[in-house]
């Protein structure tokens, strides 16, 4: 019975194995078009995604998309409906992530610490102590308004005229651009556009002269990203000139480059009734950390932009309600910057430098402690021209020359250790005995 069994099994095997093929076959006939329709063509779901290009430049219009890689003439390719139907598009996973690129730069050369007498050129005037060998460097500037006068247009005759008449002499340059103060329509130093894009996220108060003015929220995503894109363009155009040496920066700053808060306690009469400087801030959604990150967005866009040159930053204080400890926004600011770029590619600074600062060590709990334990790195500008003016000694000369006022003005600064003094073009031309004096201290 087994055997009568087994041999029917191994009669019957040939006759099911052609049954198998022939259906098998039969059913690829019939499914061929829907199957081969149903494949993903490696053209269609290869996508390649070009990188982004910055272009720092004044023709911001001129950026142009990267050619394809090799082998892929386009993204997509193209299939006839004459011969099947189109393919239903299959969801696509999300791409994954990839990796951040290190924007850090890597500067040809390490970066040094200009030292000397710079003479301080006045937006649109004429450059002073060119042909003087006691001056160091030149401090050029010009106004973000005249700079960018649309979005990314720039006009560069100003620093262009500048760099071109510095540059047989072989002095140092230092750049500074003027981004505050309000809308330029309203005598302000920033753009009108900018002020537009930035709406209703500004903040008002009164200057020295008791004059309205209207600025940005420091920590104002949209004014931010328009400065950094300035910054850029700038130190594209000039980061690569040997002569250039220092390029400023500024985060707190409300009307000038210096630093300087809105932090009064002091109700103005600007609505609404009853506010102050230091009130309205807080309203507008002051913190700490916002103006960290403000500063650190500018900071890491100079830096980045200036890779190598020293970036100078003017520091000040913030006082209370805003800030308890008023040090800590410029102390953070610095030593986070310090600690991701260097420690000398940093300057901090003051631009109120005058016969009448302390000597050093000064109060720890003064405004001068932090330029103080900011060295070596530090530097600084004169609070005004001696000349012809006794606010470099208090308001009063006391019987003092105005040579001799800058002349102690320069023994000050140098008992701090700064690497270099911005003196004002009046006292450049007027008062050479105290610049020869200062050339022969000053980073010395």
């Amino acid at each position: 019975m087994n055997q009568i069994t087994k041999k029917k099994h191994r009669r019957s095997r040939p006759f099911r194995m052609s049954f198998l093929v022939g259906a098998l076959f039969c059913a690829f006939l019939t499914t061929t078009e829907r199957a081969f329709s149903e494949i993903p063509l490696i053209a269609v779901d290869l996508a390649w995604v070009a990188p982004s290009v910055l272009l720092a430049s004044e023709d911001f219009d001129s950026v142009t998309s990267p050619a394809a890689p090799p082998g892929l003439s386009s993204p997509t390719q193209v299939i006839s409906s004459a011969v099947q139907p189109t393919p239903t598009q299959r969801p696509r996973p999300t791409p994954r992530p990839r990796a951040t690129v290190n924007p850090t730069p890597t500067p040809i050369l390490t970066p040094v610490l200009p030292t000397g007498v710079f003479s301080l050129t006045g937006y649109g005037r004429q450059i002073k102590g060119l042909s003087n060998p006691d001056v160091d460097g030149i401090s050029i500037r010009d106004k973000w308004w005249h700079l960018e006068p649309s979005e990314g247009v720039y006009d560069w005759s100003t620093l262009d005229a500048y760099v071109a008449q510095i540059t047989p002499t072989g002095k140092k340059i230092l750049i500074r651009i003027g981004t505050m103060g309000g809308r330029y329509s309203l005598g302000g130093n920033t753009p009108d556009w900018v002020m537009d894009a930035v709406g209703a996220n500004t903040i008002s108060y009164y200057d020295s002269g008791h004059t309205l003015k209207t600025i940005p929220l420091f920590w104002n995503q949209t004014f931010l990203d328009k400065k950094k894109a300035m910054i850029a363009a700038v130190g594209a155009r000039y980061s690569g000139n040997p002569l250039v040496k220092v390029a400023t920066a500024s985060f707190a700053n409300r009307n000038s480059e210096d630093w300087s808060m809105l932090d009064s306690t002091r109700i103005d009469g600007i609505p609404p009734a009853g506010s102050s400087e230091a009130s309205r801030m807080l309203a507008a959604g002051y913190t700490h950390a916002k103006m960290v990150d403000a500063g650190m967005q500018i900071m890491d866009a100079a830096t980045a932009a200036w890779p190598n040159q020293v970036i100078y930053l003017a520091i000040g204080r913030i006082d209370r309600p805003l800030e308890q400890d008023p040090d800590s926004v410029a102390r953070d600011v610095r030593d986070a910057t310090r600690s991701r770029w260097g420690a000398n590619r940093l300057v901090i600074g003051k631009e109120i430098i005058s016969n009448v600062m302390p000597f050093p060590p000064p109060d720890p709990t003064s405004a001068w402690a932090l330029l103080y334990n900011s060295r070596p790195a530090i530097a600084g500008q004169n609070l005004a021209a001696g000349y012809g003016s006794c606010r470099m000694n208090g308001d009063n000369c006391n019987g003092l020359t105005y040579d001799q006022i800058l002349r102690g003005t320069v023994d000050h600064f140098v008992s701090y250790g700064g690497k270099w003094l911005e003196i004002y073009a009046d006292d450049v031309t007027n008062l050479p005995g105290a610049i020869h004096y200062a050339h022969g201290l000053i980073g010395h």
